[in-house]
């Protein structure tokens, strides 16, 4: 999957995954919670980038508990082994893919956030975590959904509206899916999970830091494939990271990001 992240892994792009990290960890804690996390567990974050949420998880099940952090990008494997808790590894491995099966390894809590709109085949994830997750486990996936509603700024702005049409575009040309969150949920019915779903609209406070900055971050992450797709020209980049940049400053201007599915599905046999 390494491939089809549109994002990168730069250091610009690790910067920004710390700052959404943090805009969604009140919701990703809620969740976590509301499927029983709590201490000794052995929990696995599937596509964990920074390694953001499993240091938060490895907090969360403490010193008797374990995380593994699993990802098939290596430069984020290594960023995540040099600011690692006692409690947590980090592999390199691909869900749909994986070697777990070898090492006979199970868990409580299988967790992953926007992981699956850049996946193929999302059946295959969902059910190669059914494999690895224990009787009485669950399963928790957090993902976007890119409706062309979904991102609303107030007042308009252009620029926004451009920033998503580029990004379900990459999105799309990388073989994912901009609108896998809605879809989750089936899928986990459809392996007989015992799942529930919740959506929430994120809004995003223009002149309040760090948040405001996310949408331009996003374009400067994407560039590189904007230009090289010709989606836009450099001089109608420019115009629209300028406008972003612009309106990360505005007080009296809000964003919604798109919408935020939480899904939480408990294996019972």
């Amino acid at each position: 999957m390494a491939d089809d992240y549109i994002l990168g892994n730069l250091a610009n792009e690790i910067a920004r995954l710390e700052i959404q990290s943090a805009f969604f960890e009140p919701l990703t804690r809620r969740t976590l919670l509301k499927a029983g996390i709590k201490e000794g567990m052995n929990c696995l974050d599937v596509g964990c980038g920074a390694g953001t949420v499993t240091r938060m998880m490895a907090q969360m099940v403490g010193e008797k508990g374990h995380v593994t952090g699993m990802d098939v990008d290596e430069n984020y494997l290594l960023y995540c082994q040099k600011n690692s808790a006692a409690n947590t590894d980090f592999i390199h491995d691909d869900i749909c893919n994986s070697r777990l099966a070898e090492k006979n390894r199970y868990f409580d809590i299988i967790y992953s956030r926007f992981m699956f709109v850049h996946l193929k085949d999302m059946s295959k994830a969902v059910q190669s975590m059914k494999r690895f997750v224990k009787n009485g486990g669950a399963v928790v996936i957090e993902e976007l959904d890119h409706a062309p509603d979904s991102w609303l700024c107030y007042p308009e702005n252009k620029s926004v509206d451009t920033l998503r049409e580029v990004y379900v575009t990459l999105v799309k040309k990388a073989g994912g899916d901009p609108f896998a969150g809605r879809k989750i949920y089936r899928l986990l019915v459809e392996e007989s999970f015992d799942a529930s779903v919740e959506c929430n609209s994120p809004c995003l406070l223009m002149g309040h830091e760090p948040y405001n900055t996310l949408g331009w971050r996003i374009a400067e992450s994407l560039k590189p494939q904007i230009l090289s797709f010709g989606l836009l020209s450099d001089q109608e980049y420019t115009k629209m990271y300028d406008d972003l940049k612009q309106l990360s400053n505005d007080g009296k201007s809000f964003v919604t990001y798109a919408r935020f599915f939480s899904i939480i599905g408990r294996k019972n046999s």
